[in-house]
């Protein structure tokens, strides 16, 4: 096992295959796992893809995964078996099981998935590939044969170790997940060590203090755990590795979803909150505990923004984006290049006039900037300007010139 492997890939093997319930059967699938077994590494078997399915949250911290292609009574027996009459024929209904099923665990879990199967290689990865799964490059499927597997039963490891390297990504997922959950461990066995009703006593501390519990606790979860991740065994070969812009667009979505967060913001409200109304847009904020989940339809506190042409003076190569004080400047949202918001033009407004109309959510560090920037804004001090006779003789281009202001 390499040293790759043995650090970073934490967790159980899980394997799906239908020859896993007959346990005379000379199938490959069983020297497999007593393969994987002799690496010291806890296997869960499944023997058909409906019972995976069934316990598919379970799977969420799983090492990697070896998946049959071809399975013998799976639930497109069923459905033929009844007398439904279906327009696929049965491989086809197999392979969208497979689909359905790599689909599914690929949405909640970071593992490479092995097809390992006595079935036709290249049926199986045309499948793939058409169903956009298999792809040129970045990929986290790979279709193998039995025999082969068999036949040099290091072949998983060294392809999951490649699979890792070429994938910055995918390292840096891995290490950070292993890195978070042992801190995270070890944050509430000290928490508990100290006092086993911690959450109450904190709970009523915040409560005491007028603040809201619930997001006090999260956050000083958050900042416990935070302050106990160590880079030192973090390896940044596989993240410094100087790569070529494929193209300027792929940038751009980087960007925006380092930004912006559409995931899950469903109802609740949060500074930096970006709500729609026409061409107009509005940023939220206010204190996330001044509109907590508790407080019934509770005010927002917006800045009206709206798109711009990109103006050359809000740009310097060696201080990238400068803003007016009366300004706060976003790239990308919503598919424009500029918008911007005055921090002179705040509205306020009931959720429940404006919660059907939410776009996405600026995340920390932005909003924190935008945030700390307004407070201090409002809070400035009306100071004399400078005679313009002064500033055209200091920023006029070439002595003598005159300048406009």
């Amino acid at each position: 096992m390499g040293e790759l492997f043995r650090n970073l890939c934490k967790g159980p093997v899980v394997i799906v295959d239908d020859q896993i319930s007959v346990p005379e059967s000379t199938d490959q699938i069983h020297k497999l796992i007593a393969r994987i077994e002799k690496q010291k590494l806890p296997v869960i078997k499944y023997a058909s893809i409906e019972k995976a399915k069934n316990e598919l949250e379970g799977l969420i911290f799983s090492n990697f995964v070896v998946l049959d292609w071809k399975f013998d009574g799976s639930a497109s027996d069923d459905i033929l078996d009844i007398g439904i009459t279906a327009p696929e024929s049965k491989e086809e209904m197999q392979a969208q099981e497979n689909i359905d099923f790599i689909n599914s665990l690929q949405k909640i879990c970071l593992a490479p998935i092995f097809i390992i199967s006595n079935f036709d290689k290249e049926t199986i990865e045309y499948t793939l590939h058409k169903n956009g799964i298999l792809k040129a490059k970045n990929n986290s499927v790979f279709v193998e044969q039995k025999s082969e597997i068999l036949n040099s039963p290091e072949r998983l490891i060294q392809t999951i170790e490649k699979w890792i390297e070429n994938n910055p990504h995918v390292y840096l997922a891995k290490w950070w997940t292993n890195e978070w959950l042992k801190k995270n461990t070890s944050v509430f066995w000290d928490l508990y060590h100290s006092a086993p009703n911690w959450p109450n006593l904190v709970y009523k501390t915040l409560k005491d203090d007028g603040g809201e519990p619930v997001l006090g606790l999260i956050e000083m979860l958050s900042q416990l755990v935070y302050s106990e991740i160590c880079a030192s065994s973090l390896i940044e070969s596989p993240i410094s590795v100087q790569v070529e812009l494929d193209d300027l667009q792929s940038l751009k979505n980087l960007y925006k979803r380092l930004v912006y967060s559409t995931n899950d913001i469903g109802s609740d409200i949060k500074p930096g909150d970006i709500f729609k109304i026409g061409e107009e847009y509005f940023l939220n904020i206010r204190p996330e505990c001044d509109t907590t989940s508790r407080t019934k339809n509770p005010e927002l506190y917006l800045l009206k923004g709206k798109k711009s042409s990109p103006d050359p003076k809000n740009f310097d190569e060696e201080f990238g984006i400068i803003e007016k004080p009366s300004q706060i400047i976003l790239l990308q949202l919503d598919g424009e290049d500029v918008v911007v918001f005055n921090k002179r033009k705040l509205e306020i407004k009931k959720h429940s006039e404006i919660k059907g109309e939410k776009l996405c959510r600026v995340v920390h560090p932005y909003i924190t900037k935008i945030r700390q920037s307004f407070i201090s804004y409002i809070g400035r001090f009306g100071t004399p300007a400078y005679p313009k006779e002064i500033l055209k003789e200091i920023f006029a281009p070439d002595p003598g010139e005159k300048m406009d202001l």
